[in-house]
This record gives structure tokens, sequence and C-alpha cells, in this order.
């Protein structure tokens, strides 16, 4: 049982690393709207590397871990949906989808809430909090949150 838990975790870590890299190869997609995803996975390396300080010299492993961390993450956040959802007899890879579209939610609800208070822009608080919760509710979706025997499982 351990064993298939490990090897769940590995696959949807793999699949959601894949996935956030491919959201973030849309940052260099000629059609803006599709280029969101993208520039708020750039953003959050940015605050990261607020933190961490410069990381010019090392730009390309750092942002490869740190694309692989946000991979991790998502495969974290899915297992503990799992815990609550169950198998529900999914194709494999929607868990490791559900998890990067979790992380890429996450990420831009919280750079909605930092333009919220550090400026006056109204524009990019709605277009980041929509794709917010647009990929937070893909997420769930995914992971079967909104099906009937989950909402009844709750009463």
């Amino acid at each position: 049982m351990a064993h298939t838990r490990v090897r769940s975790f590995v696959r949807d870590a793999v699949v959601g690393t894949a996935v956030i890299a491919g959201l973030y190869g849309l940052a260099y997609v000629e059609f803006q709207p599709a280029q969101i995803p993208g520039y708020l996975i750039i953003m959050g390396f940015g605050m990261l590397e607020g933190v961490l300080g410069p990381v010019q010299s090392n730009f390309d492993l750092v942002f490869g871990l740190y694309l692989i961390g946000l991979g991790l993450v998502g495969a974290a956040v899915v297992t503990g949906l799992r815990k609550v959802t169950g198998e529900r007899g999914r194709p494999v890879w929607q868990s490791g989808v559900a998890g990067a579209l979790a992380v890429v939610g996450v990420l831009s609800l919280v750079f909605a809430l930092f333009v919220l208070f550090g400026s006056t822009q109204l524009d990019p608080v709605l277009i980041t909090g929509a794709v917010g919760l647009v990929f937070l509710a893909l997420a769930a979706w995914l992971v079967g949150v909104f099906d009937e025997s989950t909402v009844s499982a709750s009463k």
C-alpha cells in the first residue's frame, strides 16, 4: 500500500512538473491571454528570488529546481485531496494536472493580493484573481471534488 502511494506521488509530481513547464512555455506564445499562466510562474520565481537574493550565475539551475518544486507541491496537494475524495477510477494523469493547476491558481491569487494591497491598479487584480479561481475550480473538478458522491458523503 505504501509503495502504491509513493508511486502515485512520483507520478503526480512528474505530470505536475511537466504541466507547470508547459504553462511556463505559454509565456512565449504570441496570444496575450495565453501568456498569463507563464507570467504568473515567472512572477512567483521573482518573489522567491527576492527572498533568496539574485541568482543570475545559476539562474537555469535554480529556475529548473523552482519548476520541480512547484510540481512537488502540486503532488502533495493532490495527495491530500485524494485522501478526501478517494480514488475514483479517473485517468492517472488527472491528479498531476490538477496539482499543477492548483499551484498556479494559488500563485495567481497571491499575486492578485500583492497587487491589490500594493498599488491602486484594479485590472491586474481582476484578471489574475479570475485566472486563479478558474485554475482552482479546474483542479477541483479534475480530482472529483464536485462529484455527486463527494458532495453527499460530506453531508
